[in-house]
């Protein structure tokens, strides 16, 4: 509110200076519905044009976690150093579903899985486990609805075939991180396995036509 109070809504256009590489912090107009403010946000991705010719750009506001394609022009423009995150960390902290892996949401699959992970989440208060911090800073989760406190949505993916379970070398890549030893994620790392046993007899989501081999898909963490 204080930058959008200082700066007002309008950015001053090309500006010297503003870096949108992947990764840097910017300020970035987003309407959530009471009208625009700048916000905290991270470039995601390079800029490109779209249909309309405009140079676009995704990014993550980094107070709220969503995600929106911006124009680079008209919507970015330098954040001031005194509400850099250095100053002032992040208050949305990126996660990844803990030892499971799913389909491009470009592909059939991750786009289901992508809706039923919003139809279990959405709108819920749900608790988080976290097991540790992966290569990319990112926490490392399980998440539990208190509706159905003994199952994860990570187990219901993969139930349903959407997701699958990672390989037995990830599973302790992360349990080396934990102070247990790891008990907590073999212990998950058995569940999911069950889980993806029946979804792949059953011929669930992913398992329709059969076994899924290593190269068939590209696949990556949620």
């Amino acid at each position: 509110k204080l930058f959008t109070k200082t700066h007002g809504t309008v950015a001053p256009g090309e500006q010297e200076g503003l870096d949108v590489r992947p990764g840097k912090i910017v300020a970035a107009l987003f309407n959530d519905g009471a009208g625009k403010s700048w916000y905290r946000a991270k470039i995601l991705g390079r800029p490109a044009k779209d249909a309309k010719g405009k140079n676009k750009v995704e990014v993550l506001f980094i107070d709220h976690g969503n995600v929106a394609s911006v124009p680079v022009e008209t919507h970015l423009r330098i954040l001031d150093e005194a509400l850099g995150t250095e100053k002032i960390p992040a208050i949305a902290k990126e996660a990844k579903l803990a030892l499971i892996s799913v389909r491009s949401i470009e592909e059939d699959d991750g786009y289901d899985a992508a809706n039923f992970l919003q139809e279990l989440c959405w709108g819920k208060e749900l608790k988080a486990t976290i097991y540790a911090l992966n290569d990319d800073k990112q926490l490392v989760v399980s998440l539990a609805s208190p509706e159905n406190p003994k199952t994860t949505i990570n187990v219901e993916l993969v139930k349903e075939g959407l997701a699958r379970r990672v390989k037995d070398f990830e599973v302790k890549q992360v349990g080396r991180q934990m102070s247990d030893g790891g008990n907590a994620v073999v212990k998950m790392a058995k569940e999911l396995k069950v889980a993806n046993d029946k979804a792949r007899k059953g011929r669930m989501g992913m398992w329709r036509y059969g076994d899924v081999g290593d190269d068939d898909e590209e696949e990556r963490k949620f």
